[in-house]
Parts: C-alpha cells; structure tokens; sequence
C-alpha cells in the first residue's frame, strides 16, 4: 500500500507487508492499497508528559528489526484478553517508541539530517530524482549533501541508489518471472549496456547467467 499526505507538497510513503509507518496527531493523508482485502492494523495513542523526538514529527517509514512480530504481539493480547490493564499497553508502547529511538540513534548524529534521503533512495530507487531532490529532502545544498552522503555511506549517491536498483534487478531474474530488459527497467534502468556493465562489475558475472 501507499499512504499520500497532503500538505504543500505531496509526500508518498510506500508500505509493504510487515513494515511499520508513524503518522504525527492531526496529518491529513489517502492510502492507495494494490491488493484487494488488505489488513492493517492500528495503533492511536498521545503522549502526555513529554514530547516526542523531532525526527517524528512528520510521517516517517520505521526501520526496525521484526517489526511485524512486535505490532502483532500487543494486538494478540488485546484480541485474546489477556490483558486489560491499560498500563500493559502503555508499557508496549513506550518500549516500541525506545526501539524506534535505538534504532535511530543508530546512526551517528553528524549524519542523521540524511535520513530523509537515505529512506528515499532506498524506497523509491527507480525514480531518476536529481541529486538536487535528495539535498533538499535533508534541507541541505547539494555540495554539502553530496559531501556528507559520501564521507557517511562511503559512496556518491548515485552509486548508492546504482547498488540498490542492481540487487532488485537481481531478484527479479532470479524468480525466473523477469527478462534482463524487464528487470533492467523495472528498477530504473535505461540503458541496458549501461545496466549490464554495471551488473558484472557487482556480481562478477552478467545478468544472463541468473
């Protein structure tokens, strides 16, 4: 599914099975599902001591480890009444918002302003943005940004949104329902020698032999 929030510019977040997505009290957004009868669970909650961390405070995709089975085990107790305490949920709440909080923390602070382009390269890695739309994404002028990205990710952002789109490209040959030029463009090449080139140098072997 997809979820578009309404604001002077249009943001969209791309949701698959078993991955979470925060939504700030009060955003206004459509969520666009691609399959027929899908299921999604929900959590509401506010915070009333406290506030939460600034890097929430605009919808966000979480990255965090298992984040299926961690949603699922609060609504498993909530559907089988096994508990009705309201602290219980207040408890698995808190512990998931530390765990969103570790997880983002994860990356050092000098370097968390390009979280919002890392997410974005890595989600929509087909799209051929200009590296000028990533920079703006972090707030930041594309010298700077190209500067940061590398001294952090140890590549250009090209090369990284390059390495992402190859390893797709190699999963779709691999179930064996992709052609090479299928696959190529499907994930955002193309130029087919180009793609081809680069597939080698990755893998060590051209795309064919998947």
């Amino acid at each position: 599914m997809s979820d578009t929030f309404l604001s002077e510019e249009k943001k969209v977040i791309e949701v698959s099975a078993g991955e979470l997505i925060f939504i700030p009290k009060g955003s206004v957004y459509t969520g666009v599902y691609s399959e027929e009868n899908t299921k999604i669970k929900m959590i509401q909650f506010d915070i009333d001591d406290g506030e939460l961390p600034e890097y929430l405070n605009a919808p966000i995709k979480i990255d965090i480890p298992e984040a299926f089975d961690r949603i699922k085990t609060l609504f498993d107790f909530a559907e089988n009444n096994l508990s009705t305490h309201p602290f219980y949920y207040l408890s698995c709440i808190y512990t998931l918002l530390w765990q969103i909080d570790e997880s983002y923390l994860g990356i050092p602070r000098k370097y968390r302003k390009l979280q919002p382009a890392i997410s974005a390269l890595s989600d929509f890695s087909e799209k051929n943005e200009p590296i000028s739309y990533y920079a703006a994404l972090c707030d930041m002028s594309e010298v700077n940004f190209r500067r940061l990205f590398g001294e952090y990710m140890g590549r250009s952002p090209v090369e990284y949104r390059n390495d992402i789109r190859l390893s797709k490209a190699r999963a779709k040959l691999q179930s064996g329902e992709y052609n090479v030029t299928e696959a190529a463009e499907s994930c955002g090449f193309s130029n087919i020698s180009f793609f081809i080139r680069l597939y080698k140098k990755k893998f060590g072997h051209t795309p064919k032999r998947e």
